[in-house]
């Protein structure tokens, strides 16, 4: 019983004690200072990092108030203020309630009269130190800046660690204040001696010839140091797909040598990869797809890969072998086959395809050079046949921008050429051009206006020779919408579309963001597919819902075919990236 009663009166002075010291609150009101100032000066202030203790009292409050001009003073300092006038009051507002009020006058900033800055050593002809210098924090007649000397500091010893001064070292680094005279001296002298040179590269790995990784390394041995470069490797050595894990750490140099080794430990990818998709699109209807890839089929690098997939439309196999050649980093031979079948409302075929190409870069643009024997089962309105054809053909395209899958700010361009000769196995002569510009601009933070086009031409001495995948047709998610997929186009008799010789699209689309994942968008099409200029263009517009997907921007678009008769409406849905 009687330790019952000492607990009760335990628990009870426990209750008290904290209702006690929970009366107590305070509100801390900084005036005068901008609010990178204040941010400092709450962050140095001991009656704001403690007012919402539980166990303030009125003496620690005002303990922690009678501090409080040292503390603003010392805040200040960092930012060159070392002369401010600081009032301070501490009232009470209620029994529980405090209000402790600073105002500053953080009086003259204290000026920097001598900036002695040199660097010796290598690094002063260093062609990338001019950047450094032209972007210094601290130069003679600034406010001096605790923050900014620090900074200064710490981008020299980066730069010197990033372009291989391993041995750079400060012979002075000191800051004179003289309170009386209230101006600052810097003095920054910095050695920073020779300049380490790439050494060899020690390959430990297995899985392809060293002659063929050597070409993905971007410096030569002796060549100066960069970090740069090696990072640009260890980006290149991951993009090749080659490897589940790429490791490049520089080394230790050999006594009384310049170079630094670099060591390379790679571990290659599984044998095989497969791949599984269902998806749904306006103009496929329901489709799935199946892959399998061998990502190193050899020890020369080729891969291999293969994809089947089915929709609505019909079916496609399609098989690729891979030859990385010249840079493999860009640069690669496809050797190819596949069949494709597909029956829309305008057309049916079915194609047969052997080939190879050549993809390599030149510059920024990337180039396609190809040679495709093609045998295609067509009928298109009241024209059917089997067309054989040998299609030589040359593209190049070029994207800027730094984000691809979902752009703010980008601009892609294609163009090629194609075409067949009776001469040359074909069983007609054609000669192809199309071309495609899509540009994406931001307007604030919020909204993009997207532009593309597309424009093709064919010229044939009998174009009803041709099969169905060479004419142009449009209407569709990608073209213009409204209107059915590949519905537009010159007519027969019969009023049958079967494609024409010229194609000309163009949109326009306001896209508006609301949280960074959802928006809105509103559109205008137009285009057709036509045999002379004379030929109307189709009209389409209407509005989207946007969703920013992890694998691209799912579009999905209620569009008006305002040319035609009624203005019928027609959902069109799209997932892919923007450029």
């Amino acid at each position: 019983m009687i330790n019952a009663w000492r607990m009760l009166v335990i628990f009870l002075a426990c209750f008290f004690s904290a209702s006690l010291y929970a009366q107590t609150h305070v509100k801390v009101v900084i005036i005068g200072v901008d609010p990178q100032l204040e941010d400092n000066v709450r962050l140095f202030l001991g009656i704001e990092q403690q007012k919402d203790h539980a166990l303030l009292t009125e003496g620690r409050l005002r303990r922690l108030h009678a501090r409080a001009q040292q503390e603003i003073m010392n805040a200040l300092q960092p930012f060159g203020y070392y002369r401010p006038v600081i009032t301070a009051e501490l009232t009470q507002e209620s029994v529980e309630n405090w209000r402790a009020t600073y105002r500053i006058d953080i009086g003259p900033a204290l000026p920097i009269v001598e900036f002695d800055f040199v660097i010796s050593g290598e690094m002063r002809n260093d062609t990338e130190l001019q950047a450094l210098t032209d972007s210094l924090p601290l130069h003679k007649g600034d406010t001096f800046n605790h923050v900014n000397y620090e900074d200064l500091k710490a981008s020299l010893a980066r730069f010197a660690s990033e372009r291989g001064y391993f041995n750079a070292r400060f012979l002075e680094n000191r800051v004179d204040i003289d309170l009386d005279a209230y101006e600052a001296r810097v003095h920054v002298h910095y050695e920073a001696g020779s300049r380490y040179l790439f050494g060899e590269v020690l390959l430990d790995q297995d899985a392809i010839d060293d002659d063929l990784l050597r070409r993905y390394i971007p410096f030569e041995r002796g060549s100066p140091y960069t970090l740069g470069q090696l990072i640009d490797l260890q980006q290149a050595l991951n993009d090749s797909d080659y490897f589940r894990s790429v490791e490049i750490a520089p080394g230790v140099p050999l006594p009384d040598s310049n170079e630094i080794p670099v060591s390379v430990i790679l571990s290659p990818l599984t044998i095989h990869r497969y791949s599984f998709g269902l998806g749904y699109g306006s103009d496929t209807g329901a489709r799935a797809k199946l892959g399998w890839q061998i990502p190193l089929l050899n020890a020369s690098g080729h891969r291999f890969n293969t994809e089947a997939k089915v929709s609505e439309l019909g079916y496609s196999l399609e098989a690729h072998y891979r030859v990385p050649v010249l840079n493999p980093r860009t640069d690669q031979m496809v050797y190819s086959a596949g069949v494709v079948h597909e029956t829309t409302d305008t057309s049916e075929s079915t194609i047969r395809t052997v080939g190879a190409s050549l993809k390599h870069s030149r510059g920024e643009w990337r180039e396609t050079v190809s040679v495709h024997y093609q045998q295609e089962d067509f009928i298109v309105a009241d024209d059917q046949g089997t067309s054989v054809l040998l299609m030589p053909g040359v593209n190049w395209s070029r994207t800027w921008g730094n984000k691809f899958i979902y752009a703010i700010d980008g601009l892609r361009f294609d163009i090629g050429f194609r075409g067949a000769t009776e001469k040359l196995i074909s069983d007609t002569s054609f000669t192809q051009l199309q071309g495609g510009l899509k540009a994406i601009s931001s307007l604030g933070l919020h909204d993009r206006i997207i532009a593309r086009g597309n424009l093709g031409s064919i010229w044939a001495q009998d174009f009803n020779e041709l099969p169905s995948s060479v004419r142009f047709f449009a209407g569709g998610a990608n073209s213009v919408r409204g209107y059915a997929y590949e519905s537009l186009g010159p007519v027969d008799a019969n009023g049958n579309v079967i494609g024409g010789r010229y194609l000309m699209i163009g949109s326009i689309e306001l896209e508006h963001s609301f949280n960074g994942k959802w928006g809105v968008a509103m559109f205008y099409d137009a285009g057709n597919a036509f045999d002379d200029y004379t030929q109307k263009l189709e009209r389409g517009a209407g509005v989207g819902l946007r969703w920013k997907s992890p694998v691209g921007p799912v579009r999905i678009d209620l569009a008006s075919a305002i040319s035609q008769d009624g203005q019928p409406w027609r959902i069109h849905i799209n997932i892919g990236p923007d450029l």
